[in-house]
């Protein structure tokens, strides 16, 4: 399992928000967009406010691969499904990075649909 070292992680997890990329089945790029990420100690979550069924998830999940750009550098990534051990960890993420400016929204990032979409990012 490849680990992120230690200034890609502050430079990943440091934005208020990052840019995914997802790729297509023939290894082309689709078009970025923005979501919200999480630090838990050296790993990196990010989770999909409309669950499963948003384009971005089904297709992370249908490649395995893409890209975070963050900081004006692009990384290229492993997408993965959060084990459910991680979850209470991710949800107490969200809520110390977002929760204090954002709380309505972290509450509905705990909901059951988003929680169940929780993916955990890696280096590629």
């Amino acid at each position: 399992m490849t680990t992120w070292d230690a200034p890609a992680h502050a430079a990943v997890t440091g934005p208020e928000e990052v840019r995914i990329v997802t790729r297509r089945r023939d290894g082309s790029l689709r078009r970025p967009r923005i979501i919200w990420i999480v630090p838990v100690d050296d790993r990196v979550f990010i989770r999909s406010a409309n669950g499963r069924g948003a384009d971005w998830f089904r297709r992370a999940l249908a490649t395995g691969e893409g890209q975070i750009l963050a900081g004006g550098a692009t990384y290229e990534i492993a997408f993965g499904e959060a084990a459910d051990a991680d979850l209470p960890d991710v949800d107490e993420g969200y809520r110390r990075k977002y929760g204090r400016r954002y709380a309505s929204i972290v509450e509905d990032l705990l909901d059951a649909g988003p929680r169940d979409a929780t993916l955990e990012i890696r280096p590629a």
